[in-house]
């Protein structure tokens, strides 16, 4: 080991540098989570195009940031207003008219507008990568060894903004708390007067919203844009969300946060860094365990109790 990183050394990477940079993705990963979950809470369906909303909106942020030497403030606004735009087109266009189709249909349709996304960004601009600047150039400091650079601590800082301001938000409003009755159960909502349109289009358009912001937050980590090149993020966060229970926002940031790190740890590890596509297999197999627990959970409860 060297006696210069004190720290245990996994691969090439320290345990407190896993950790952090596990921390980091992780959190990211959560805003992906928080969107897929707001949209299945509310609609039974997973949307299988979070990612690549987030990937097309930074297309226009390139052109007000790269090509026109813009502030990146206003290339991010930029991407914000179309990840938005973008779901609330979907939602009005495609969602709203498959409320009483199988969900099945639906997922089948945010896959449709996952191909038709990629396939606008290679018709429109181009195969060839394309660099945003950083948000932050200056801003690193030390911790634990290891450089934490601009883009990690505003990642973590705008991702725990962000989930106090959701958990405040559906906690304490008005129209929170009509969403949460929404997500437990539709029918007694609508007999209560909430609007299901409502209800769908804010869902919708929130979900767009982090689509964009984690794509505008991982983008400097990754370096380039291309057609799908985010379509990865896609696993992850879906991950994310199926640990946290696809129900739960609190869950899905927790989840984000186990994806990150063990993602880490097997990029890190020398037995799993020659392998190809270890990373999606594994989160394939952590998909599959979490599922296949909670089906068999109610029954081992039954015979603890039952045992007892």
């Amino acid at each position: 080991m060297d006696p210069d990183r004190p720290l245990r050394v996994v691969g090439q990477l320290t345990m407190a540098e896993i950790l952090i940079f596990g921390v980091v993705s992780g959190a990211i990963y959560a805003l992906y989570a928080l969107g897929i979950t707001l949209v299945y809470k509310t609609s039974s369906a997973i949307n299988f195009a979070q990612a690549e909303i987030g990937t097309f909106a930074l297309y226009p942020a390139t052109f007000v940031v790269t090509e026109h030497h813009l502030p990146w403030v206003l290339g991010a606004l930029t991407a914000l207003v179309v990840s938005v735009a973008i779901s609330l087109a979907f939602e009005e266009v495609v969602i709203r008219r498959m409320i009483s189709a199988p969900r099945v249909a639906v997922a089948v349709a945010t896959v449709g507008l996952l191909s038709g996304l990629v396939g606008l960004e290679a018709l429109w601009f181009g195969p060839s990568p394309r660099q945003l600047a950083p948000p932050l150039t200056t801003g690193s400091f030390s911790l634990a060894g290891v450089v934490i650079l601009p883009s990690y601590w505003l990642s973590l800082i705008v991702v725990l903004v962000v989930t106090v301001v959701l958990t405040l938000f559906f906690r304490y409003t008005s129209f929170g708390l009509a969403v949460r009755a929404f997500a437990d159960d539709p029918v007694a909502a609508r007999l209560m007067g909430i609007s299901q349109a409502r209800v769908s289009r804010f869902t919708w358009a929130t979900a767009g919203l982090l689509a964009g912001l984690a794509a505008l937050l991982i983008e400097p980590s990754i370096g380039e844009i291309a057609p799908g090149v985010f379509g990865s993020l896609l696993l992850f966060g879906l991950t994310a969300a199926v640990i946290g229970g696809l129900s739960s926002l609190p869950g899905a940031v927790a989840g984000g946060l186990i994806v990150g790190i063990a993602q880490a740890f097997f990029t890190a590890h020398p037995l799993t860094t020659k392998l190809a596509g270890v990373q999606s297999i594994a989160m394939l197999v952590i998909i599959l365990l979490v599922l296949l627990a909670r089906q068999l959970w109610p029954r081992i409860a039954v015979g603890l109790r039952t045992s007892g």
